[in-house]
């Protein structure tokens, strides 16, 4: 089914069945523009161990933040941070020129309203956001891969021209007209050359489908998530480092033929996934040195250049360079993370980490009301818990399968979205991990053929869920191995000094928090009541009372996050 049929259908809901419903079902259909409604935070830290003078290798892999095609890594002379300048673009906005929908938008406010300012020798000039080093980190950077160079996006209030705190038509059309010029100058800041975006998804959603019944395997029944695209970017650095077997076991997982294809789809993906706006996802990557030893500077130059990383020298073992590293872990994941973050540090013997982050935040198109939220039973694997759920009824798509349902709910400004994948009753959420229609749900998305438009009663948890795993035993059962054994590890494209170099623990930290505003969410990794036939009426009932998963993407399907709810 085309994401334009299943809009038109749930256009044509007639409205007495949402009439119907809102007498039935608490809801509130308030837009939310303030609030976040989602928060995510992941990382990857991969620690290696190997023999140089002590002996061991560790190596930080994690997820990284804000970098784009245009960012520039600061080499650091003196510590003060300096903001980066671009060159100008100047976009004139005329009368001529404006075509948006301004009544449908403002009504009789802008179309009514008087013009004092003269649109024909008005400019709009982009504004870009500094980049700024935390002052823990300044002894020990040597380059610095701070915010991307995407233009900050134009804010209505900036064009109160005349500081009255009412708007005009005139200052309403500079607004749009800015916005739409900022859309534009965005769109070519993201370009890189030789990347297409459907096929970096593609890549990135192969990669989630092939390692997600891997990672997300029962255990004790315990919440379980992950963060697909901070895993990937975090294996294509190690690639960056390695070579031979060990670097081609990496790319034969990453689902890429050469170590070139890998640097250009990883800028890609860097440069899609990056908004700092209405929506919030931030990637960032850095590589942490030791400061009495020799890399090879062309692979340290690569990961700068192709993977955005930050790179910083200091002792390792040092309170003050552990304190760094988590400085800078917590920086990109908005504090998500400090507990699983607060306990990390560098042995005597580390020879480099590689540490990437991502952070997630986004608001609910629709919020749910606060006013009815209330307890009510989840039906967990280990007994039946009290927890606060939210409830909401509105016009959605609905999902089947032979053993699920499942609907999706937008964040704003429809950058993104929240996949609900309900198991039927007596059918376990792990036994969703390899069904081939919720694989194929998670693929297609909107797409997916078995798709209805109607009005859903939605009942869903508060949840915090978290999650902290070594992922080096997983990463055995998909294919990579040579890399974690000290006989077979090829790490020479980083070091000279010494050959006896392996990745010792791969850990990766992840915690996702969704309420009534939105989803939180960050990501860290380290190496040391539904049926499953179609609905007979037009109204489902969307409960999430019993162990469910659910799929975080961004744009037109980039996979950020994948989890099961085994405990709210």
């Amino acid at each position: 089914m085309s994401e334009n049929k299943l809009f038109e259908m749930l256009n044509d809901l007639d409205d007495d069945i949402l009439e119907q419903s809102e007498k039935n079902v608490k809801y509130n259909k308030k837009p939310v523009w303030i609030k976040w409604g989602a928060i995510v935070a992941a990382g990857l830290l991969i620690v290696a161990a190997g023999f140089f003078i002590a002996g061991k290798l560790g190596l930080f892999d994690g997820i990284n933040t804000q970098d784009s095609p245009k960012t520039e890594v600061v080499d650091i002379g003196d510590t003060s941070a300096k903001p980066v300048k671009d060159n100008t673009t100047v976009f004139e906005v005329t009368d001529e020129d404006f075509n948006y929908d301004i009544d449908y938008f403002y009504s009789d406010v802008v179309n009514n309203g008087t013009s004092s300012i003269d649109l024909e020798n008005y400019e709009w000039v982009p504004v870009y956001k500094e980049k700024t080093i935390p002052e823990a980190l300044k002894p020990y950077t040597l380059a610095y891969a701070g915010l991307p160079q995407v233009a900050v996006r134009p804010v209505l209030n900036d064009f109160d021209l005349d500081g009255s705190g009412n708007f005009d038509n005139s200052e309403y059309k500079l607004f749009f007209e800015a916005d739409r010029a900022w859309g534009q100058l965005v769109s070519e800041e993201k370009e890189i050359e030789g990347y297409e975006y459907s096929e970096g998804k593609n890549a990135l959603v192969k990669f989630s489908i092939k390692t997600m019944a891997q990672l997300l395997k029962e255990n004790k029944h315990e919440n379980r998530v992950f963060s697909p695209i901070n895993i990937y970017i975090a294996l294509g650095m190690l690639a960056e480092t390695t070579a031979g077997n060990t670097r081609q076991q990496i790319l034969d997982l990453l689902g890429v033929p050469a170590i070139e294809d890998v640097r250009i789809l990883m800028k890609g993906l860097y440069n899609s996934a990056f908004y700092d706006e209405n929506l919030k996802s931030i990637l960032a990557s850095s590589v942490w040195l030791r400061d009495d030893m020799d890399y090879n500077q062309d692979t340290i130059d690569s990961l700068a250049e192709n993977y955005y990383a930050s790179s910083f020298s200091g002792e390792m073992g040092s309170p003050e360079y552990s304190e760094a590293l988590r400085t800078w872990l917590n920086e990109q994941t908005g504090g998500l993370l400090k507990e699983q973050i607060g306990g990390m540090e560098f042995k005597d013997e580390t020879i480099m980490t590689l540490a990437t982050t991502v952070y997630f935040c986004a608001k609910w198109s629709w919020e749910f009301n606060k006013d009815y939220t209330e307890p009510d039973v989840f039906h967990a694997a280990k007994g039946d818990i009290q927890c606060d759920f939210m409830h909401q009824s509105a016009t959605g798509p609905y999902f089947w399968g032979d053993k699920f349902g499942a609907t999706i709910k937008w964040f704003t400004p429809g950058l993104g979205n929240m996949m609900f994948i309900l198991p039927d009753e007596g059918v376990s959420v792990y036994d969703l991990l390899e069904d081939e229609q919720v694989l194929d749900f998670i693929d297609k998305g909107f797409y997916y053929e078995q798709a209805k438009g109607v009005i859903i009663n939605m009942t869903m948890p508060k949840f915090d869920i978290s999650s902290k795993q070594d992922i080096v035993a997983d990463l055995k059962e998909l294919g990579i191995t040579d890399a974690f054994d000290f006989m077979n590890a090829d790490f020479s494209p980083l070091t000279n000094e010494t050959d006896d170099i392996w990745v010792d623990k791969i850990e990766h930290g992840v915690r996702v928090i969704a309420d009534e505003e939105g989803v939180k969410a960050a990501a860290f990794t380290t190496e040391d009541e539904v049926g499953a036939s179609q609905p007979p009426e037009e109204i489902v009932d969307f409960v999430l009372d019993r162990p469910f998963m659910f799929v975080i993407r961004l744009g037109e399907g980039l996979p950020m996050f994948i989890g099961i709810v085994e405990n709210p």
